[in-house]
């Protein structure tokens, strides 16, 4: 199966650190000592089947959060 990457960001002038993000998904988002939420990896690398799983995390971490500073990309 190929693999298929997915590159998260955080809008670090926008977040302000309610975890939010990490709660639901802590194998993507971290909140770190600077109060912001990051990313855990700068690319994400899935298998192909595993995309779908992974992008409705992404999905409900970006419409939950309350200030829309996460975005996302399925790079080809």
């Amino acid at each position: 199966m190929a693999k298929v990457k997915v590159r998260v960001s955080v809008d670090f002038a926008t977040c302000q650190g309610c975890a939010t993000c990490q709660a639901l998904c802590s194998e993507i988002f971290e909140v770190r000592e600077d109060g912001k939420a990051w990313p855990t990896k700068d690319i994400i690398e899935v298998e192909e089947s595993e995309l779908e799983n992974l992008l409705n995390k992404i999905k409900e971490a970006v419409t939950t959060c309350p200030l829309q500073c996460i975005t996302y990309e399925v790079i080809k």
